[in-house]
């Protein structure tokens, strides 16, 4: 009995599929996996202009929009998104970029021992007095 019931959000999803037939190509062709494809409907929507193409009487317009549409598109796409998720995203990818910036430092070779980085890091901005 526990597997008749679902979450409305996944009978949903499966009706949304049912629509756009082209997301199971997707899956088929090992470019998705399900799982990918309801995160990316769940955060974006079902009117986001991404899904156009997956839709079997759908239009592709791809390259028919001018490139000041995208900037309205992108918008609309982050209100959608939950503020949360992005927060924790924006998080890992810094952790990430610090993480890589000293390994990058553990291999430069080593200059003077902190004469010229360690002035260069205490006055970015220097100046000469007149």
């Amino acid at each position: 009995m526990a597997t008749k019931e679902q979450h409305p959000s996944i009978a949903k999803f499966k009706d949304f599929v049912k629509r756009h037939p082209k997301l199971s190509e997707e899956v088929k062709g090992k470019k998705k996996t399900w799982q990918e494809l309801f995160e990316e409907w769940y955060l974006l929507g079902e009117e986001d202009e991404s899904w156009k193409s997956y839709r079997v009487d759908g239009k592709d317009e791809e390259g028919k929009g001018s490139k000041s549409d995208v900037i309205p598109q992108i918008l609309q796409s982050l209100k959608k998104m939950d503020a949360n998720q992005i927060q924790y995203y924006l998080n890992n990818a810094n952790s990430a970029i610090g993480n890589i910036q000293q390994l990058i430092q553990q291999f430069l070779p080593q200059t003077t021992k902190g004469t010229s980085t360690s002035s260069g890091v205490k006055n970015p901005f220097s100046f000469r007095k007149d």
